[in-house]
């Protein structure tokens, strides 16, 4: 006799001027897209979101997280359509699962460090989606995150950036044991900050040390350099922190704990 799976519950969170028919599409696309999870997927939430930005075209904004087997996946996009971002959330949701797949087959052994970053091959282009142009004097920091990392090599930190469809990744380097970032280059690949130098072992990794700054000084250097985000070492206690521009014009701050 078949066995029949049951359907997978998807929370969806419609934000803006988005209907309920998008997030029924939302539902059930992303609900197929999990299908191909090799785990149970414990929870599941997408946010629909439709934000009238005149710096971009694209004003539909699509998220999509899913505890899977104790795993959170991520996937984030943007369109100018909602149909369109949620075509693409699937896609991109779909591409994860794939990663995460590939990195539980894989983490009984120690791996090598890829030619050019072979987990991205075949990857579609990223679709930036740029900050909103709040006025500097009304930005703050609304989100403060604070986690603790296990010792990473720059290529697994890379690894994990990926899986997550960000930008950056904050972790703790294993030969240095000092609070380092991965994060994304534009001519493709990958750059570090904050590894000793012997860790930086690919050609496009270049490493870096991050300033000593208040969050104070933090900031005024993000809005200074026009940078989507900036890593430093808190002047008082030394911890690695990343405070970053948001989708919404405001700040979010991610510390790494001891």
């Amino acid at each position: 006799m078949p066995i029949t799976k049951n359907p997978i519950p998807v929370e969806v969170t419609l934000r803006g001027n988005v209907g309920e028919f998008a997030g029924k599409y939302a539902r059930d696309k992303i609900a197929t897209a999990l299908d191909i999870a090799h785990g149970p997927v414990l929870t599941a939430h997408v946010v629909l979101d439709w934000r009238r930005n005149p710096a971009s075209e694209n004003h539909a904004i699509a998220e999509a997280s899913a505890n899977v087997d104790g795993l959170v996946v991520r996937a984030k996009t943007a369109a100018p359509t909602m149909p369109e971002a949620v075509d693409d959330l699937e896609y991109r949701l779909r591409r994860q699962l794939a990663h995460l797949q590939d990195r539980n087959r894989t983490q009984h052994r120690r791996t090598s460090v890829p030619a050019e970053h072979e987990w991205r091959h075949g990857d579609l282009p990223r679709h930036r989606v740029p900050h909103f142009p709040r006025p500097a004097e009304s930005r703050e920091v609304v989100r403060r995150k604070s986690f603790a990392s296990a010792p990473m090599t720059p290529d697994e930190a890379a690894y994990e950036m990926t899986l997550l469809d960000h930008d950056f990744f904050l972790y703790r380097d294993a030969a240095s044991g000092a609070p380092t970032l991965v994060h994304r280059l534009s001519g493709g690949g990958y750059g570090v900050q904050g590894a000793e130098a012997d860790a930086a072992r690919d050609a496009a990794t270049q490493a870096a040390p991050p300033p000593s700054l208040t969050e104070a000084q933090a900031r005024a250097r993000l809005e200074i350099d026009g940078e989507p985000f900036v890593f430093y070492r808190e002047a008082d206690t030394g911890a690695g922190c990343v405070l970053y521009h948001r989708y919404d014009g405001h700040y979010g701050l991610i510390e790494l704990a001891d």
